[in-house]
Formats: structure tokens, sequence, C-alpha cells
């Protein structure tokens, strides 16, 4: 077979939104796959003379399969030889577990819901299920993460807490090469895949696509901003997967973008956090957190906005408006697009500027009332002259700080408005008293609970942290509900079983 000497060919086509994308002929751009083989399987043509490839088999059969609106759009690409054949997608599907595979990496960027499902079935073709064992084994949770990484312990005690096993993989982002692994522990039983806020899954959908593929379904649980983390996501695989949101104001626009299966799954209590008997208090307030969003710098990088803009929203945060301009209000200020792309995070930095200066705001208040801060280093900067602790261990240390202060204050990001923290749980569960802000994520308390800890406004802090400790029955009575409530609904076992009502229901467990 002659060998390409010449300069790669290179073409420009619209990628699957319209942007362009330069193709090249070099062999380099065609990723190998399965067994050694002297027949083998060509999955996409690329943009030049696709017989000149080098690691083209001297002998045995060239199949060939390629999107059919790409080959319209390079009408000056050579043929495929007479001897190649074409094969349908049903036909490459029989091939792949025998064949030698090439796949022009280039395809899931020009036609991603050709070939994303395509390479999932193929992997799954090339992957065969493992025998079905006599007794159905209990159902599986797949877990990319480690003990590290966010709601990665909680998930696996409420996995253990169900009688569940657990499969965990590697939390850096994966492929379909972890397929056979998650087929084998699968053995017959129902399993999902829970990827928090992305982790585990590659930004093409290869592992995800390769999973629905192989009856697995994929569960994605964004716990931050939905926008900013589908902004590193290269295509639109994602809206076949099951999502679930901390902050159901995202949900329409995640269902208008085609996301169809999107629901709300608030956060729960951590179980370490449950605390047994009284603890003294100190007469201090308690805020624990960062003073903005974490790796600013690096992901808003490339976003700017317009000062005048911004100085009206900080107006707002100032005034204590009761339509804080959040995510929602500077994305239909600034009018960006959603996805793809990072044009997102101009709206993010928006609201990030203004959360910022909000929290700084309301904590600014609670040094009056006595406040003990604990965060980074960037409070110094935010209140200059303020006392700042250092972080703390979240499951050696938090529990007794919650449980030993007067109250612990809770300020909700702007990125995430309608949203709880894992403060208006734990906080409870450590046997303390929280104080928040009036996010609408309390509405799914019952009203007697959150009314009398919902403040409008940091000038409502004192009054009532005075109306709190006058009354000290009422309020031992407040916090026994509140830990009532929790251990009744607001476990992370329940929220593993939600999801698994909500997969039998889409009829995929």
């Amino acid at each position: 077979m002659p060998s390409s000497s010449a300069a790669p060919r290179r073409v420009v086509l619209p990628d699957f939104c319209g942007r362009p994308l330069t193709l090249s002929d070099d062999a380099r751009q065609w990723e190998p796959a399965g067994p050694g083989s002297d027949d083998c399987l060509l999955l996409g043509l690329g943009p030049g003379d696709a017989a000149r490839l080098p690691f083209l088999p001297s002998g045995g059969q060239v199949y060939w399969l390629d999107c059919p609106e790409t080959r319209r759009a390079l009408p000056d690409a050579s043929p495929p030889p007479a001897s190649w054949r074409e094969v349908s997608p049903e036909r490459a599907e029989a091939l792949a577990a025998r064949c030698r595979r090439y796949f022009y990496r280039p395809g899931l960027r020009l036609a991603p819901e050709f070939w994303g499902p395509l390479l999932g079935r193929l992997e799954a073709a090339a992957c065969p299920e493992p025998p079905r064992p006599a007794k159905i084994p209990p159902p599986l949770l797949i877990l990319p993460g480690d003990e590290r990484s966010l709601l990665y312990m909680e998930l696996l005690h409420a996995a253990h807490e169900l009688g569940w096993r657990a499969l965990t993989c590697p939390p850096d982002r994966g492929g379909p090469a972890l397929l056979p692994l998650l087929r084998q522990a699968a053995a017959g039983a129902p399993a999902l895949l829970l990827s928090v806020n992305l982790r585990g899954l590659d930004p093409e959908g290869r592992l995800a696509h390769a999973c629905l593929a192989a009856g697995i379904p994929v569960v994605v649980w964004c716990v931050d901003n939905p926008w900013h983390l589908l902004s590193g996501v290269r295509g639109p695989w994602w809206r076949d997967c099951r999502l679930f949101v901390t902050d159901a104001s995202f949900l329409e626009e995640l269902r208008e973008a085609g996301a169809r299966r999107a629901g709300f799954l608030p956060l729960a209590v951590a179980p370490h956090m449950w605390l047994a008997g009284e603890r003294p208090h100190e007469n201090r307030i308690l805020f624990v957190g960062r003073s903005a969003f974490p790796r600013k710098g690096s992901f808003f990088a490339a976003a700017s906005v317009p000062p005048a803009l911004l100085d009206e929203a900080l107006a707002r945060v100032e005034a204590d408006d009761p339509a804080p301009p959040d995510f929602h209000w500077w994305r239909a200020r600034l009018e960006t697009p959603l996805w793809p792309g990072n044009e997102v995070r101009r709206a993010g930095l928006g609201a990030e500027e203004c959360s910022r200066a909000r929290r700084a705001r309301w904590v600014r208040a609670a040094l009056g009332a006595g406040l003990r801060l604990v965060g980074d280093e960037g409070w110094r900067d935010a209140l200059p002259g303020a006392s700042v602790e250092p972080p703390v261990d979240y499951y050696a240390a938090l529990p007794g700080l919650y449980a030993g202060a007067r109250a612990v204050l809770n300020v909700t990001s702007l990125l995430l408005p309608r949203s709880l923290s894992q403060r208006h749980f734990d906080v409870w569960a450590a046997r303390g008293l929280l104080l928040s802000d009036a996010t609408p994520g309390l509405d799914i308390f019952p009203p007697s609970l959150a009314a009398p800890v919902r403040l409008a406004s940091p000038a409502e802090l004192p009054a009532r942290l005075d109306a709190l400790a006058s009354a000290p029955r009422r309020t031992a009575e407040l916090c026994a509900a509140w830990r009532d409530e929790l251990r009744r609904n607001h476990g992370y076992a329940r929220r593993l079983l939600t999801i698994r009502r909500a997969l039998e229901e889409d009829g995929e467990a």
C-alpha cells in the first residue's frame, strides 16, 4: 500500500453547530481500536484519498462507513477503491468484534449525533456481555471519583445503606475502555453510572454512549451551575443522559436545549454530620465558606462584562433588591447563548462578582453581631481587618464547629440562585442552628421550619438572633423538628432511590 509523503490535505467544514472546523487527512487523525486483523473497518474516510493511509493492511478486506452528510459536503474527496466494501451501521456492529477499527476523530465534531451513538454500539458489540449468574446480584452503582471528590463518600455510604454494590472508577475523565469492567461488574444486575458534575465522563461522550449502548443508564447530577459544567462538553451527547440539577430554575432552559429528561434533585444530609448529645454553644455566629468562586481566574479568563452593567448590578446588591442580579438576570441582559462554547461564562462572571459582593455584605453585617469567619485568604481583601481562620476538614472538624456555634450563617450563591447548599442540611444534623438568606430553595421544606430561619436581608440578622435566644424552648423544638424532617426525607440514600425511580419510569432500570 503506498504511503502518504505529501503534506496533509486540509479542508474547512462547519461543525455540528456551525463553527468552522479544519479537517486534515493526516493518518494520526484516525483512532485505532479492536483486535489485530487482516480485515479493517474504516469509520470516516476523511477529506483526502483514504486509500493512501499508511495503516491500512496490505491484505484482507477493507470495510468502510461514513456519515452521508459529511460525504456530500466533501465533493472533491477521492472515492474509495472499488475493492472496498461500504457497510451499513448494522453491518459495522457485526464486524466490530473481529475487525481492526480506525475512526476519523473529527467526525465527532462534524456529526456527533451520527457517530456518538454508533461508536457506543460498536464498543458494546466488541465487548461481549458476561454470562448472567443464576441469581441476580443487587443493584450496582458505578461511581467515578475518590475520597477527595465531591459527594463521593456520601454516595458510597448511601449505596451500602441500601444494600447496593458499588464500583468506583478513577475521577479523571475516562473513555470506552472502561466498558468491559463495567459490564463484568454488573453481570446482569440493574446498574447505573452516576457522575457528579460530569466527573469521570470524557468531553466527547464516548464512555456515556458506550454505557447507554450496553444498557447501563448514565445519570449526571449537576450540583454546580449546569451551564458552567456543560461549557466544557464538546458534543450534544449529554442530552441522552438523565440529568439532575440542585437548582430547579435551570430545568426549563435545559429541556429547551434538548435535555428532555432533566429533573430536580437537591443535596442531602452528609451522614457523618449526625452528632449525638448537646454541646455548649459559644456566643458567636459562624460562617464557613470561600470568598469567591474556586479557580475563578482560570475559569473566567476569557470572559468579561460591561463595566456599566456591573455597576448597575452591584448597586442592586447594595440595595438588597429582592430580585438580585443572579445568573439568569445576567444571561438575559447579556443575551449570551447557553451552549455550546464558553460564552455563557460571561453571565457566570457577572453573577459571581455580584455573589462575592453580596456574600461580603452579609458577612460584614454578621461581624457586628459577633462572627467567627472560617475561610480562604481572599476574605482578608474583601473584609480588611477581619479575623479569618483557615479552612477546616469537612469530615473531621466541621461537625463540631457547627454544633458549637450560636448560629451558622448561609449565603446562597447567585450562580445557583434557587438552590440549597450543603449547610442547609448538615448544620441541623450536627445539632446546630442555621440562619439563611431567603433562597427559594427553602420551599422544599415545610413553611413552619423554613420561615423562622429565612432572612430577607442582613439587617434582619440581629433581631432574629435575639428572638431565637429569647425563646430557648421553642428554638430547641425547631432544631429537633428540622432533624426529624431531614432524617425522614433528606438522606443521600433517598436521593439514590429517587434516581432509581426516575430511571424505572424512563424504562431504563
